[in-house]
C-alpha cells in the first residue's frame, strides 16, 4: 500500500482541498439510486422497425467513496450498476435496422474469404441484416474505477468512461432517460443518432486528465479491447450473420474549454475529441478506426442550448462507409419547470441508413427526489431492404407521447 502511496505522489502530486472537491466524490461513503418509469404510445408503422413496449425502465445504483490523505492526494472508488428495459430489438442502442443480406452484393458486407457477414457499425452498433434482438431487460456494469487526483492531474483505473466521454459537450436534454439523440431509452426504438464518441463504453482501460487550467483541460485513454457493454451502448454487439469489428489498442484524446463570463452573463463549454483503434476481427473490409467529435454548450439565464457533432469511418477500409451524426438542443428551465425541444440526424454509410429524430416536452422536479415528464417524441429512418436482386429502400416512421417519472434518493 505505501508503494502504491508513493507511486501516485510521484505521478500526481499533492492536491489542495479544492481540488479535491473538483473530483467529484464527497469524503467517506455516498449511495445514489435512481429509477425511470416510462410510459409511452408510440405508432410504428413498419415490422422491420418495432416500437419498444408501452412500459420502459431504467433502475441504477451507484456507490462511491473518497479519502483524501495526509499528503493531500485523493483516492475515489466508484461503482455502478444498471438495470435496463429497452426497446427489445435495440438493447443498448445496438441492433439490426434493415433487410438486406450479406450474400447480395448489393449489401453491406464483409468476409472472412469464405462467408459474407453483415457488418455492425462500430459508432453506431448498427447492421443493416441479421435477426432482430429480443431482450426484454438487463443488468450491465457502469463502472467498476479507481480515481487518484492531486496537482497534476486525475488518473482513472479500471471499468468506466474513457477521456473523451468524460470531457465531452453536448446539447441540453429535456427528460432523464427518453431523448431524440444518445437516448438512454429509446421508445421508437429506431433513433439512429449518437454523435457520443465512445466506443468503449465502460471497458476496462486507464484514463489521465489534467487540471484545468485558464478553462483548459486536456484527457487521454487508452483501451486494450472494446469488450464490455453499458446500458447505452454496446461495443460487441453481435447476432447470426452479422460481424463486429472488434476494437482493440483504443486510444481517446480529449480537449475541453469552461469558462463563465460573467460580464455577458454567458457559460460556454466547448469540447474537441479523437479516437483512433485496429480491429481485430480478421474480416476483409474491417481496418483501423478513426473519429473526430465536437460539441458546444452555451447558458445564459434560463436558457441553455448545445449542438454536438461526430464523424467516423466505421473502421471500413475501403473509405466507404462513414458515419456522421449531428444534435441540437434548445432548453429553458424556469423555478421547478423545464420545457425544450430536441432534434438528430445521422447518416450511416456502413448500413446505408439514414435516420432523423425530434423530441418536444417538458418536466417538472417534485419535492427534491422525483421529476415528471412528458414529450412527444418522433423517429424516423430511411433503411435498406432487398428488392428483386438489387438494394431498395424503405421508410419507417415511429411516433407518440412518453411519460416520464424519475425518483432517486
Amino acid at each position: 500500500m505505501r508503494k502504491l502511496l508513493a507511486l501516485a505522489t510521484f505521478a500526481f502530486g499533492a492536491t489542495s482541498p479544492a481540488l479535491a472537491q473538483d473530483a467529484g466524490v464527497a469524503e467517506g461513503w455516498t449511495l445514489d439510486a435512481r429509477l425511470t418509469l416510462v410510459g409511452s404510445a408510440i405508432e410504428d408503422e413498419n415490422a422491420l422497425t418495432p416500437a419498444g413496449d408501452s412500459f420502459l425502465a431504467s433502475g441504477s445504483l451507484l456507490v462511491q467513496r473518497s479519502d483524501t490523505m495526509d499528503n493531500g492526494l485523493t483516492f475515489a472508488w466508484r461503482g455502478e450498476v444498471r438495470f435496463e428495459r429497452d426497446a427489445a430489438s435495440r438493447p443498448a442502442f445496438a441492433g439490426v435496422l434493415g433487410d438486406c443480406p450479406a450474400v447480395n452484393g448489393f449489401c453491406p458486407r464483409v468476409t472472412d474469404g469464405l462467408t459474407f457477414f453483415s457488418p455492425v457499425s462500430p459508432a453506431v452498433g448498427i447492421a443493416a441484416d441479421g435477426p432482430l434482438a429480443d431482450e426484454d431487460g438487463f443488468i450491465a456494469l457502469e463502472s467498476a474505477s479507481l480515481e487518484v487526483s492531486g496537482a497534476w492531474g486525475e488518473g482513472v483505473f479500471g471499468f468506466d468512461s474513457g477521456a473523451a466521454a468524460r470531457l465531452d459537450a453536448r446539447a441540453p436534454t429535456v427528460l432523464q432517460r427518453v431523448s431524440a439523440y444518445s437516448p438512454g431509452l429509446d421508445p421508437t426504438g429506431i433513433v439512429i443518432t449518437r454523435a457520443r464518441n465512445d466506443v468503449t463504453a465502460s471497458s476496462a482501460k486507464v484514463t489521465y486528465m489534467t487540471p484545468r487550467w485558464v478553462g483548459f483541460k486536456l484527457g487521454a485513454s487508452y483501451t486494450p479491447e472494446a469488450n464490455m457493454r453499458t446500458a447505452d451502448f454496446d461495443p460487441d454487439f453481435s447476432v447470426s450473420g452479422v460481424a463486429n469489428a472488434e476494437l482493440e489498442n483504443v486510444w481517446e484524446g480529449a480537449a475541453s474549454f469552461a469558462r463563465q463570463f460573467a460580464d455577458q452573463g454567458v457559460r460556454v463549454r466547448a469540447a474537441l475529441t479523437y479516437t483512433t483503434a485496429t480491429s481485430g476481427a480478421g474480416l476483409n473490409g474491417f481496418g483501423d478506426y478513426e473519429a473526430v467529435g465536437a460539441g458546444l454548450e452555451l447558458e445564459s439565464g434560463k436558457w441553455s442550448t448545445g449542438l454536438r457533432w461526430l464523424s467516423s469511418n466505421n473502421a471500413v477500409d475501403s473509405g466507404n462507409g462513414d458515419y456522421q451524426a449531428w444534435e441540437a438542443g434548445l432548453v429553458r428551465e424556469s423555478g421547478l419547470w423545464k420545457v425544450g425541444v430536441e432534434a438528430g440526424w445521422a447518416e450511416d454509410q456502413l448500413s446505408t441508413v439514414e435516420g432523423m429524430s425530434w423530441l418536444i416536452g417538458a418536466s417538472r422536479k417534485i419535492g427534491n427526489h422525483a421529476e415528471l415528464g412528458v414529450a412527444w417524441t418522433s423517429g424516423d429512418a430511411d433503411i435498406p431492404v432487398l428488392q428483386g436482386i438489387g438494394l431498395g429502400r424503405t421508410n419507417a416512421g415511429n411516433d407518440g407521447l412518453v411519460l416520464e417519472l424519475t425518483v432517486r434518493n
